[in-house]
């Protein structure tokens, strides 16, 4: 299996010459001492993906040319967008981000809600995290990272919001449901009770993981992996 790298679209010349970013080039010849001739894939993170073949591996660089294209590998059939509230550990939230790439998640937003105790947000820091784990598991397109958005621009017709108290299964809203979907968890402390009646009020569905009491960031992740199980039995 070849070994992924990133690289931005504009490293991909018209002519399949391609040039590894800096600390790419950096892992190539430092840690992993590859060698010309080797192949490698390299994605482009908006579901552009090449079979490179290194021509040169040194101090000046890595450079190599195309030897195969491929569209959107690794990528879902179906739209999942998650939000996920702000938590108060960036590690925790990191977590949620590589895992949510990992399953085939296609949008990440991150939440601002009444208990967010943290608006602490680096987008830098979410995209390395995002990037590393798209190489790590043979991806070529990030998901969509919105800003960090207030539950009240979000809420509306068949939107899931995950809630412990109510007796509809996540499981049995997704099979109702059709094309898109797009899931809301709360932070640490749930969502308030006045944003769960708004979130009914504008047509929304409460949803439940089960009879457990999860973290903000696990049931976000199991939230994905239903979802995508979901769609792919039913394709």
């Amino acid at each position: 299996m070849d070994r992924f790298f990133f690289a931005p679209p504009e490293a991909f010349s018209p002519t399949g010459h391609v040039v590894l970013p800096s600390d790419e080039a950096k892992h190539v010849v430092k840690v992993l001492r590859l060698r010309p001739g080797t192949i490698i894939t390299v994605v482009d993170g908006q579901g552009y993906a090449a079979r490179v073949q290194i021509e040169q591996a040194d101090r000046q660089g890595v450079h190599g040319h195309v030897i195969s294209e491929h569209k959107n590998l690794g990528e879902p059939v179906h739209e999942l967008t998650v939000g996920l509230a702000l938590l108060k550990q960036q590690k925790r939230y990191n977590l949620f981000l590589e895992k949510a790439v990992e399953l085939g998640v296609t949008g990440i937003i991150p939440l601002l809600t009444e208990r967010t105790e943290s608006r602490n947000w680096r987008e830098d820091r979410a995209r390395q995290v995002m990037t590393a784990a798209l190489k790590q598991c043979n991806r070529s397109r990030l998901p969509d990272l919105h800003p960090p958005t207030s539950l009240h621009q979000l809420l509306g017709p068949g939107i899931l919001v995950a809630d412990p108290n109510t007796d509809t299964a996540l499981m049995a809203a997704i099979h109702q449901g059709e094309g898109p979907v797009r899931i809301l968890i709360g932070p640490e402390g749930g969502f308030a009770e006045h944003e769960r009646r708004l979130a009914v009020d504008r047509g929304a569905v409460l949803v439940r993981l089960g009879p457990r009491r999860l973290r903000a960031e696990t049931a976000a992740i199991c939230c994905a992996a239903a979802v995508v199980l979901a769609g792919q039995s039913g394709t």
